[in-house]
């Protein structure tokens, strides 16, 4: 792994770490959680299709297999049954303590992982052991 791969798990990062932020904002203007994350998933998709039609990849678009297609739509669902919660979440207590706990989900992903992706990914004893830390971490911060 060079530096320039950790450049994209660092942007999502940085950009993960404001979404609470700019959430706690936009609650306490209007205090719907559900008008907040469509908007956000619309904004999600504006951006989506602008970078297809920039890109030249819109073609791509209709070349993808069915099953990928099923896997990514149901991936679409996972996102924003859990950016709804992410908003009901903020609705009823401090951005201090949701982002913690909503980081406990490498322990479900690494969970998951073990399981469904047999074959497709190695889950390895620093995997598990860093994934029990980041969970200890959480709960550090959350008592």
């Amino acid at each position: 792994m060079s530096y320039k791969d950790l450049l994209y798990p660092l942007l999502a990062a940085l950009c993960y770490s404001t979404n609470p932020i700019l959430i706690k904002l936009g609650l306490r203007i209007s205090n719907e959680p559900l008008l907040g994350a469509t908007i956000g998933m619309l904004a999600s998709t504006a951006v989506y299709v602008m970078y297809f039609l920039l890109a030249g990849q819109v073609r791509d678009l209709f070349t993808v297999p069915r099953w990928v297609g099923w896997s990514f739509a149901l991936a679409g669902v996972s996102s924003t049954l859990g950016l709804f919660a992410f908003f009901v979440a903020h609705q009823h207590i401090p951005a201090a303590v949701v982002a913690p706990l909503v980081a406990t989900a490498p322990l479900v992903t690494l969970t998951f992982s073990h399981f469904l992706l047999q074959g497709v990914e190695r889950i390895t004893r620093a995997d598990a052991l860093g994934t029990v830390l980041i969970v200890l971490g959480v709960i550090l911060l959350v008592s």
